[in-house]
């Protein structure tokens, strides 16, 4: 019976040696004869239990049942003990627990067959009462090793599942503590974007009033010059009138921007060239380029045309124009291009040479009043108005920036195929 240091152990807690293996050895031409009986008392013991009679409804469970339990019963009489014969019966242990045999119920089939086996080693033994109870003893040895094995493969597999659900459990501890945290940021998005509401709101009233307020001087302004243009003579003088009425009627036009930025109506859809919405807006900024310093180059593709608002589709590139300005305080270099690919799609690419923005203000450049320019010199919702036209025309708008090196932002809107805009 030499093996391991475990198996050796086994044994020794047991005191179970070579002389108990002899003992058990001399039962076999007895269990050999009455195995079948044996077999079939522990059957119907199976059957009194409702919860081991389930196990039986099936025949061919029942026959591999009967079948097991007569070789089990003649294994008892065998010589050797060893790895292999542990190894047999950590599977069957397995079986057991994988079936939903709790350890009650085979502690109690090892304790019934003990009470089957006394008698047939009385027989064994009739006229030699003091060899019948070594026998006795070493068959209570020899049950309570292959007991001891199943309860350990049970407790394993069970610590096992324990394992395993403790993991799930932490898993989907972690998972929530994730989902509460999203949420919990979520939350302070929305709390932080209700409140720009009501800040653009209290903006848009404000703007409104102003824009009330400035237009009606303006409309004198503008009547009286008109009338004073037809009451002289000197053309100096009339250039000088006619030199305000645009002045006036350019003021006119951004506070009526600034009403429908404040108010906004129905967005126009009408077809629109790019390339003059484009030529037309860097006509606005032709003095401010020239005083900054500023270059600007200008590759468009004149045949692209798009369906929307002309408008703000002006407003979206001033803005863009206005903020590379601001980028380049020293001068430098304005660049646009504007082509169409293959996937009816028009790309607009607004680029400079400018500071550029920091790596941890990227995230954030088109939150409304997010911005990284002195008090005084920016409002923080010049890329959040741009990024919303480009979105309400169906386009997508993106950024690349490197602090010292310039920034770009990229812009896709779908082509309009179905005419040539005027």
């Amino acid at each position: 019976m030499a093996g391991s240091p475990d198996l050796e152990l086994r044994l020794g807690y047991l005191d179970l040696g070579p002389a108990d293996l002899e003992r058990l050895a001399l039962l076999r031409p007895s269990l050999e004869k009455h195995a079948s009986g044996l077999v079939d008392s522990f059957y119907h013991h199976l059957l009194s239990f409702s919860s081991t009679r389930r196990l039986l409804v099936d025949p061919g469970v029942r026959e591999r049942l009967m079948s097991a339990q007569r070789e089990y019963l003649l294994s008892l009489a065998g010589t050797t003990i060893d790895e292999s014969y542990l190894e047999q019966r950590r599977l069957i242990g397995e079986v057991h627990e994988r079936i939903g045999l709790e350890p009650r119920w085979y502690l109690g089939a090892y304790a019934l067959y003990l009470s089957l086996l006394v008698p047939l080693v009385h027989e064994v033994h009739p006229h030699d009462s003091i060899e019948a109870g070594r026998t006795i003893v070493s068959l209570q040895k020899r049950l309570f090793l292959d007991a001891q094995i199943a309860m350990e493969v049970y407790i394993d597999l069970q610590q096992q599942q324990l394992q395993y659900f403790t993991g799930e459990l932490a898993k989907e501890s972690r998972r929530l503590a994730r989902k509460f945290d999203d949420q919990r940021v979520a939350l302070k998005l929305t709390e932080k974007r209700a409140r720009v509401a009501e800040e653009l709101a209290s903006v848009g009233t404000l703007v409104a009033g102003l824009a009330h307020e400035i237009g009606t001087p303006m409309g004198v302004i503008q009547g009286h010059a008109n009338q004073l243009e037809s009451a002289v003579s000197d053309e100096d003088a009339k250039w000088r009138l006619r030199t305000i009425q645009e002045q006036v009627g350019r003021i006119s036009k951004i506070i009526q921007t600034l009403l429908n930025m404040a108010r906004p109506g129905k967005s126009q859809q009408v077809l629109v060239s790019l390339d003059s919405v484009i030529e037309t807006t860097l006509t606005f900024l032709t003095e401010k380029f020239s005083r900054r310093g500023i270059e600007v180059e200008c590759e468009v593709d004149s045949a692209q045309s798009v369906l929307g608002d002309p408008e703000r589709l002006q407003q979206l590139f001033l803005n863009l124009f206005m903020n590379a300005v601001d980028a380049m305080p020293e001068g430098g270099r304005l660049r646009i291009r504007l082509t169409a690919s293959d996937d009816d799609e028009i790309e607009i690419s607004v680029a400079d040479d400018g500071q550029g923005i920091p790596e941890r203000d990227l995230p954030r450049i088109f939150e409304p009043f997010f911005t990284s320019k002195e008090a005084g010199t920016g409002n923080g919702l010049g890329l959040m108005v741009a990024k919303g036209i480009v979105k309400d025309h169906g386009g997508s708008m993106k950024v690349e920036s490197e602090q010292g090196r310039g920034t770009e932002f990229q812009i896709v809107l779908p082509r309009n195929n179905e005419a040539t805009a005027p």
